[in-house]
């Protein structure tokens, strides 16, 4: 035997396909990127009823963040229910959201507000916001990658910031997104597309030239549409490994400074200005966690020992604001708004009544969420709370029926029988996705 990076490969003495390009840096969640394109033909088959391409930018707001200092201000109720902050009228006629958003507000026009969202659970989870369904662990970037596959060679589902829980869940590994933990560095690692260290493009040319010659031996014996198949899957990996495109997508130092500047000089601006290199590049769905660090960084502000208030007009809202009208306006002038969506929200949304230190706690009784590009109606605002924040009184929105409307939006046929386990039948938004 011979070794290529980490991998034994028999000569021709029962040398197989399998062995010759399983070397190291090819595993992605414990597979062969071979194996991971195979996924591709099974996901993407015909009669998935889509009729939209449009990729999504999730950008998970960790902590919940309050929907009265965000996109549901209350300015007309007690200081201890309005907080701090008041409310500015948007480029929207009648619709308001919260002065800490001034740069939002400019582009409210391009964007649709869902006001009645609401679950039963108070804990910091993912779940149900980012699957859909209580208890369950397939994310919605998991869901779109199984039934839509892949554009290229791009991977499919991309997951930028530290773990949150939620991966490929039921559809398993092939499913999982590539972690990005930071990408603010020179260069992102991508040991999943990297050759090995002790491997160089041209020797392994050679070894592709010995797999073709190979190939061609075998193709007179087998011509079934199988083999076929098997050889694109290795020939796409092999072009990964021996290019530098999906490598170069992930790389920042490719922008231009004073657009990196726009995004903002921190991790979340950072992270959408990546976000949207993936999807120009081709990657289906990208979700960006608010970047880690100590708990008062993240949106829950209880007070106390905890980030309060302040940090709302300090950080958070003024990085959100800047972060996400970047790639807004970068997604419109490049033309891809109206092929992407862009999601912003976490887990919940803050009690009404201030607490004891000024702040605000844990609320899934109602809360907000923003949407848009990706074909959503202009300026649309989906449901209202009551007068406090406490309740949606129209049009509450569950985590199921935002799942359907999101998988509608991106084209995925909410009747496909595939999808139904991690919808339980809810229907899409009809305002927002018809």
């Amino acid at each position: 035997m011979f070794t290529i990076g980490h991998a034994k490969v028999r000569t021709c003495q029962g040398m197989t396909r399998r062995e010759m390009l399983r070397i190291g840096g090819l595993g992605i969640a414990g597979l062969t990127l071979a194996d991971w394109f195979r996924s591709q033909h099974v996901s993407a088959r015909p009669g998935s009823g889509a009729r939209r391409d449009v990729s999504c930018i999730f950008l998970w707001l960790d902590g919940g963040p309050s929907h009265l200092e965000t996109f549901d201000p209350k300015p007309d109720t007690p200081d201890t229910i309005r907080g701090p902050y008041g409310a500015i009228p948007t480029n929207v006629p009648g619709v308001h959201i919260s002065e800490l958003l001034p740069m939002l507000a400019r582009h409210m026009d391009k964007c649709a507000l869902i006001r009645s969202m609401n679950h039963g659970i108070d804990a910091h989870a993912p779940i149900p916001m980012l699957t859909g369904i209580p208890g369950e662990s397939t994310s919605y970037g998991a869901v779109v990658a199984k039934l839509q596959g892949f554009r290229g060679n791009m991977p499919p589902y991309v997951h930028v910031g530290s773990r949150l829980g939620v991966g490929g869940g039921r559809l398993g590994a092939p499913y999982f997104p590539l972690e990005i933990a930071d990408p603010t560095g020179s260069r992102v690692t991508l040991p999943q597309f990297s050759l090995s260290a002790d491997i160089q493009a041209d020797r392994f040319q050679q070894r592709r030239d010995l797999l073709g010659a190979i190939d061609r031996m075998r193709s007179r014996a087998h011509t079934s549409e199988a083999v076929e198949r098997m050889d694109l899957n290795y020939q796409r990996a092999v072009d990964i490994l021996t290019s530098t495109r999906v490598r170069d997508a992930f790389d920042l130092r490719r922008e231009p400074e004073p657009l990196r500047e726009r995004y903002g000089a921190n991790l979340f601006g950072q992270s959408c200005l990546l976000a949207r290199r993936l999807v120009e590049a081709g990657t289906r769905f990208v979700q960006v966690k608010w970047y880690d660090g100590p708990a008062w960084d993240a949106w829950d502000v209880h007070g106390a020992d905890l980030g309060g208030m302040v940090r709302m007009e300090q950080s958070l809202c003024p990085r959100l604001d800047q972060g996400i009208t970047a790639l807004l306006e970068d997604l419109q002038g490049r033309r891809l708004l109206d092929s992407t969506l862009i999601v912003a929200g976490g887990e919940f949304g803050r009690t009404p009544r201030l607490n004891r230190y000024g702040a605000r706690d844990h609320f899934p009784q109602c809360f907000s969420y923003l949407l848009a590009g990706g074909g959503v109606p202009s300026g649309a605002v989906i449901g209202a709370s009551d007068r406090t924040g406490s309740r949606p009184i129209s049009r509450p929105v569950g985590p199921a029926e935002f799942a359907a409307t999101l998988y509608r939006l991106l084209g995925i046929d909410t009747n496909d029988a595939r999808v139904r386990p991690f919808t339980r039948e809810a229907l899409p938004v009809a305002e927002l996705a018809g």
